[in-house]
Formats: C-alpha cells, structure tokens, sequence
C-alpha cells in the first residue's frame, strides 16, 4: 500500500498548500462582509455503504471540515426498504419512496411488461441501459431532480460515478450527460469526448490485490481502488477527476457524483465494526478507502473554492445505505436468488434457506432475494401458500418479523404476520418498534414482495459486508448539507433519503416535484 498512500498523501499535501496560498494572498477587503450571491449550483454526493460513525473513527479530516460548516443531521438514517444501492439512487433524485418506482430490490418483478412478458423477474442491476430507461419513462419527468435543476438554473447536469448503474440510476433519464466505466473505460450517456478519448479515463482491470476467492466479493482491478499508475488512478479517485475535468469545461449548474470504494472493501471484507476477513490478503482494507473517499471529498470542494463557486453552491453530502458485517451468514456470495432471471442466469447452488423454501412449497416462488432482510415474491397468491411459506421463514435463522403484502384495490399496504422481537437486545427490540413498521410501508406497491422478513442484528445472506435490510447499523447514514450564507447547526430532524430532493428543491427554489411521496409518510 506505500505506493498508493505516498501518492494520495502527496496529492492532498499539495491540495492544504494551494489552499493556503490562496488565502494569504485575498485581499483585505475579501475578509469583509459581501452581499449574498444566488446558489446557483449544487453539488451531491454519495459515497457508497459511508456510515457517519466512520467520521470520527477513522480521523477523516475532510468530512470533519464540511460537517462544521453545514446542517449535520446527526440522526438520518435511509429511510426506507430495500436499503439498497440500486433503490436509493432512485429516491435521492425522485423523492420518491420505493413502492412508487419500478423496482424495490436488487431484483424486481416487472408487473405491468414495460420491457418484456408481464410478470417476468429481472436482476436490477443488470438492466440494460434501454430497458431501466423504458422503466423510468412511468415517472414524469418533473419527478426528477435533475431535470428541474436545468429548468430553473439553466446549466446542465451531470451524474459521474464508477459503478455504472449507480450513476445511471442517481442521473436518471434527464441527466445532461452520465459517465461511468464499462470494462475499465468510460462509459454513460453523452460522454463528453474530453473523456472518451482521454487515455487517463481508461484504467486497468486486471490487478485483484491479494482478493482471487471465488467466495468473496473480489476487487476487479482499478475500477473501485486507485492502483499504482498515477496517471490513471481508478475508483473514488477517477469519479472526482472526471468531476473537476467537468467543472474545468462545462457550463453546469448540477454534479450528482457517486463514489463506489467503500462499498466494494466493505462488502468484500465486513470490517464495518471490527477486522473483518482477516484471512484475506487484500492490499486495500477499511479503512484505506476511507482515506481515499475523504481525498476525494477535499478534491472536490477545493476545487469549487479555486473557482469562486463556494459561495454559489449547495453541498449536499450522504450515503445510499449503511452497512454490517454479517456473523451469522447463510448466503452464496451475494447468488440468492431462487429462480431465474431474464436477465442472468447462475450456476450456483441454491443456499439452505431458499432450498428449505422451495421444498416446503415447490414451484410456488416467483422470485427471492435476500441480503439482511429476506424478500419473496409469489407465483401461487392463495392464502395456503402465504402461510407454508411464512412457517418456512420462521425456521430460517435470525428471523425477527414477518410482513405480508395486502391491498384493496389500488391500496397496498403490509401487515405483521410474526414477530420475534421479544426475545432481541432492548436496542434492537426499540429501533424495530420505532421504525419496522413505517420502513415497510414504503415498499407496499404493486410491484412489492409478497413477503419480507426482517432479520436481527449481524444477520444477513448477501454478502460478509451487508446491507438491505432494518437494522439500524444498515440505515444510519450521514447526511451534511452545506447552504452558502448559512452558520453550521446540528439537527435532531430525522432526515431521510426520501426527504432530500425535497429539501434541495425549498433551498435552490426549484418548481416542486409533482409528487412529495415523502411528506405524506413523515409521522
């Protein structure tokens, strides 16, 4: 790792002196009061599985810095169900909880055939460009954030970020350009060929840094670390570099960037709250690609100040979900899917869990997936099958509670069907009394799993480092939100992901969004 850190510490060195140059040299009339310029720009960031503990844990200078200049919701958390990254980069644009969008899981049901045979089950992540896009077409365009921000500041808007669908998803299908890699190399829609052709955006991806198991989530060459040529630095390093060279050309008004390292090490090795894998020999750990977040987040808001944008521009940083390392984990290297997918096919044995469920209940799943919460939908809707199946999930381990999917009409809503939680810790037992109930509404849907079970604390079936699912370590996020003009503050309002494109638009003074599914489900 010298090579990395060397390089990265350098960088940021040289960062701290540019700074400080330029403050010696303002003039004096700069320390004097000015009129307020418009906010006419606003930069949002999503640093992939970032919980706001690691902050203070980790020493991460950067994000120390914006939290003492902006509103620190100290008690965000994410909101709703699925905790996941291809859902809440939805939300965060649209506002919208997940039973109003086309999917609520990493995989989706597609009910109504907007791009195939009505009913069939897709992998989300894995929808091609068209079809997420044919999906996306059921939200007016005013719904979305970054089509409102080009109506009313003029610039474009662009989304950048190394994992494709996250980009894809945060930018949506209004976005000005989206770039993100496929097969190391830039990839999106109207990439800019100041990209496209530039040698430094294209990065290697054969390395795997001590991580060739096939049993984990292996780290695939440069695309979410940095490596060791520094002309062609991958991960969180590449989406800021894209970002500073977008701020260099381009007439904007909105960057939505999202970076994907932490996501990567923490799946990989589950050192969310201790040493995780310690067999495995990674070159990159934790807390590793948390210094190169924090580098990244410095890069970024240095840059904004070197163009005189700092008092123009809205900062918005968060995350798309927290995250636990898994000690009871019943799970096939994130393959938990019961049946096949349109879209993906897999060679995988079916884990214990599912195999139990498909035994007591044969040919009766639509499609499964599970990571620390478990979600199933069914082929066969009769009352029978609901409760084989949930008994079925009641032997499964850590299984708190129990929702079933009930509507009346167009009126969806779940019901508890069991619960557990009188035999949890007194904390997990209060979060889940607090916010089980109210995270499950927001994926009651036409499109919804039939059944969801929520599972315990350090109980999960995706990956080693998970998420998904309730449990308050999964939900907790940061959520930093710097107004030019305005003193820092911490705030005891619970924000959630679903509330911020709305709190974007009162501040910015956008048209509001059609719909403000979020207002309707504060308590």
């Amino acid at each position: 790792m010298h090579h990395m850190t060397r390089h990265l510490t350098l960088g940021a060195m040289a960062i701290a002196i540019a700074i400080a140059i330029a403050a010696m040299t303002q003039p004096a009339s700069a320390a004097r009061p000015v009129a307020p310029r418009a906010t006419d720009h606003v930069v949002v960031m999503v640093f992939d599985q970032m919980r706001p503990d690691y902050i203070d844990r980790f020493g991460l200078a950067n994000f120390k810095r914006l939290r003492a200049s902006s509103r620190n919701y100290s008690e965000a958390y994410v909101g709703h169900l699925s905790s996941q990254t291809v859902v809440a980069h939805i939300v965060i644009p649209t506002g919208l909880r997940p039973g109003a969008l086309p999917w609520m899981d990493d995989v989706l049901v597609d009910v109504d055939g907007a791009i195939g045979k009505p009913g069939l089950a897709y992998s989300t992540g894995k929808l091609t460009r068209q079809q997420a896009s044919q999906m996306l077409q059921k939200i007016p365009r005013d719904q979305f954030l970054p089509a409102r921000i080009q109506d009313t500041l003029g610039g474009k808007v662009f989304a950048v970020g190394e994992k494709d669908y996250a980009a894809a998803f945060l930018g949506g299908p209004y976005a000005s350009s989206i770039v993100t890699m496929k097969s190391c190399a830039p990839d999106g829609v109207n990439v800019p060929d100041y990209i496209q052709s530039n040698r430094r955006f294209t990065v290697d991806c054969t390395p795997d840094y001590g991580t060739n198991y096939p049993t984990i989530y292996a780290i695939d060459g440069n695309r979410y670390v940095p490596g060791t040529d520094p002309t062609r630095l991958g991960g969180d390093a590449w989406t800021a570099d894209v970002a500073i060279e977008i701020m260099n050309r381009e007439a904007w008004s909105g960057l939505f960037l999202t970076f994907g390292g932490i996501d990567k090490i923490a799946h990989m090795l589950g050192e969310q709250d201790d040493r995780g894998l310690t067999s495995v020999s990674s070159e990159y750990r934790l807390a590793d690609v948390l210094r190169i977040a924090d580098e990244q987040l410095g890069r970024v808001l240095a840059a904004l100040d070197s163009r005189g944008l700092t008092d123009r521009t809205l900062v918005v940083v968060t995350a798309d979900h927290g995250g636990q390392k898994d000690d009871y984990y019943l799970g096939n290297n994130g393959d938990q899917t019961c049946c096949a997918l349109e879209n993906v096919q897999s060679a995988k044995p079916v884990p214990y869990w599912l195999d139990h469920l498909n035994r007591i209940a044969p040919g009766k799943l639509r499609t499964a997936y599970a990571a620390t919460s478990l979600t199933l939908w069914l082929s066969d809707h009769s009352p029978a099958v609901e409760t084989t199946l949930t008994r079925g999930l009641k032997d499964v381990s850590g299984i708190t509670e129990i929702y079933a999917l009930r509507h009346s009409g167009n009126v969806y809503r779940y019901e508890q069907v069991f619960s557990a939680l009188a035999s949890q810790p007194p904390r997990f037992r209060n979060w889940a009394q607090k916010h089980s109930a109210e995270l499950m509404a927001t994926m009651a849907g036409p499109a919804a799993p039939d059944l969801v079970g929520l599972l315990a604390d350090g109980v999960g079936f995706g990956r080693i480092g998970d998420h998904g699912g309730a449990q308050e370590l999964v939900q907790r996020i940061p959520m930093l939100i710097r107004v030019p003009g305005e003193a820092a503050s911490r705030r005891a309002t619970p924000l959630r992901l679903m509330d911020l494109a709305p709190e974007i638009t009162k501040i910015l003074g956008l048209k509001p969004a059609p719909t403000t599914e979020a207002a309707r489900l504060v308590k």
